[in-house]
């Protein structure tokens, strides 16, 4: 998969009766998953550790795809990416401070 459909994300987007498009959803989740997973290992993390990272990011996703903008010109797929890397990140920051308040506590 090199593009994405963009009428995929109109469907997603834009559900033809208002509610959610479960057939596109699917398809979605099918298509991206595998390939955000594998960002997720190329980033180091373990399998388990990758599969909820690529729940979380769906789940961004799903908040977020409403007000995004596609541009034919632009990258769905970078977008995606930099969705995954920056909650990567903040997981990893976040679990430094978490380790460091801790070792803090103990020192105490």
């Amino acid at each position: 998969m090199n593009t994405t459909s963009g009428s995929l994300l109109f469907r997603l987007q834009h559900p033809p009766d208002g509610n959610v498009d479960q057939n596109a959803w699917e398809k979605f989740v099918q298509l991206y998953t595998p390939l955000m997973f594998h960002w997720a290992r190329n980033v180091g993390l373990q399998q388990f550790d990758a599969a909820d990272l690529v729940q979380e990011v769906l789940s961004i996703v799903f908040r977020r795809l409403p007000d995004f903008q596609y541009n034919t010109t632009g990258s769905f797929r970078g977008w995606l990416r930099t969705v995954t890397l920056n909650k990567f990140r903040e997981k990893k920051r976040k679990r430094v401070t978490d380790v460091s308040v801790a070792s803090n506590s103990v020192l105490e």
